[in-house]
């Protein structure tokens, strides 16, 4: 009995609210979505789903009701080419999880690892993160290894509590298959960005070999082919163009690279880091590329970040690329909770509050085609609402509340409770 009440709980707690109303009422509603911006709105939510956004919505009779005066409502944000979930240590410089196996790049799914109960995960949530895009570690090589040319399978997650007895959080499994087209990816390569692209390329060439007959490629013959046959099962999506290719690249000439790659092989691609995305930014317009960038680089940690530039995302916006950000200084991990002061700091740099904001919303929603579910306040989308006490891109503003595909979430994390538990002690202690 215990046992069966214990899974109906497990149950409840992994999927979205359930036969709740809720009306968040009068507050300031940026819905970046067609209704705009609202000076005072009203937003219905139903059994998990927004179904009614306005000046003049009408309260449902039974609804609970939120009363947002003087407060900022706005979709929730996404943690995107993050590792949130993938370690449990926060301050860690350990950027998440990938594969040191030869045999398994492309088809190596960082879902797997993804913890539910990671100490991460409200801690993001009380920074008004509702959804995160996962992503694996860039390839690496080890030593007399031979050479891996992908890092493996990026995915979108939501950040709804599920209970103590932790469940499932994907929303999209493989999103894109992430691998990295500059230093990193050259040296996975054997040193040169020759060696790479010419590995890619005859990897690309093998998975469509594999995609027509899959049966044709024996144990035998497979040991000549470029990947294993998990790798080039991977790789069947992206050469059909059912999954893009996340990249991650900055230099310049390394970025023209890959726009030729993507064109000559027909494949989709999304750019991430883009350190001098800015210098091609109509080359990757007239692509229709996306770019993940670094919003916080202005300096060149590495030769390939030699033209780093604050201005990066206000240039690419106005070439007319699609742009949304990343955390910053290498994925290090106590900074992927804040994408909304990578966002403040762009609006300092060119871009327009609107436009800043909708980089950490519904940009990387259309980016990584989950917008039909999340990132604006339209009827019929997932209710990923935060409240705000002021302006979202202000450090001094905090979520008064956080709800996720409607249910309202708790604002507390383990490490803070630990900082309260032990912060009088501290403060009153003897000086020295």
């Amino acid at each position: 009995m215990i046992r069966a009440l214990g899974l109906t709980l497990a149950l409840l707690a992994a999927t979205p609210a359930a036969a709740e109303t809720v009306a968040i009422v009068n507050a300031r509603v940026l819905t970046l979505g067609a209704a705009g911006d609202l000076p005072s709105g009203t937003v219905v939510v139903r059994d998990g789903t927004i179904v009614a956004v306005g000046a003049k919505v009408a309260v449902p009779v039974g609804a609970r009701v939120i009363d947002g005066r003087g407060q900022i409502l706005t979709p929730g944000l996404v943690a995107t080419v993050s590792p949130l979930g993938l370690n449990d240590t926060i301050g860690s410089g350990y950027g998440g999880r990938g594969s040191s196996n030869p045999l398994l790049s492309a088809g190596f799914d960082v879902v797997e690892d993804v913890n539910p109960n990671s100490p991460q995960i409200p801690e993001a949530r009380i920074e008004g993160v509702t959804r995160a895009v996962v992503a694996p570690n860039p390839q690496s090589r080890a030593a007399g290894a031979p050479a891996r040319i992908f890092g493996g399978q990026a995915a979108v997650i939501h950040l709804g509590d599920l209970g103590s007895g932790g469940g499932d959080l994907t929303v999209k499994r493989r999103a894109a298959l992430y691998l990295d087209a500059g230093e990193g990816g050259a040296g996975a390569a054997g040193g040169s960005r020759g060696a790479q692209m010419t590995l890619l390329r005859q990897a690309l060439a093998d998975a469509r070999a594999y995609g027509r007959n899959p049966a044709a490629v024996d144990p035998e013959p497979l040991t000549e082919l470029s990947l294993s046959r998990a790798d080039l099962a991977a790789l069947v999506p992206v050469v059909q163009g059912r999954e893009p290719l996340l990249v991650e690249v900055n230099r310049a000439a390394d970025i023209r690279n890959v726009l030729a790659l993507a064109r000559e092989e027909n494949v989709r691609v999304i750019l991430s880091g883009g350190s001098e995305a800015w210098m091609v930014a109509r080359e990757i317009a007239a692509a229709k590329v996306p770019v993940v960038i670094d919003a916080e680089e202005n300096q060149a940690f590495q030769w390939e970040n030699l033209n780093a530039t604050y201005e990066n995302a206000a240039i690419l916006q106005a070439a007319g690329v699609l742009v949304a950000f990343k955390p910053s200084v290498a994925r290090i991990v106590f900074l992927i909770r804040t994408p909304r002061f990578l966002a403040g700091r762009t609006a300092r740099f060119g871009l327009t509050p609107h436009q800043a904001l909708a980089a950490i919303t519904v940009n990387p929603a259309k980016i990584f085609g989950v917008d039909d579910r999340f990132g604006t306040i339209e009827p019929g989308k997932d209710a990923d609402l935060v409240l705000w006490s002021g302006d979202p891109l202000e450090t001094t503003s905090v979520a008064r509340m956080v709800m996720i595909r409607g249910a309202e979430q708790p604002l507390t994390a383990r490490n803070r409770a630990l900082r309260d538990r032990y912060l009088e002690t501290v403060l009153n202690a003897p000086k020295p």
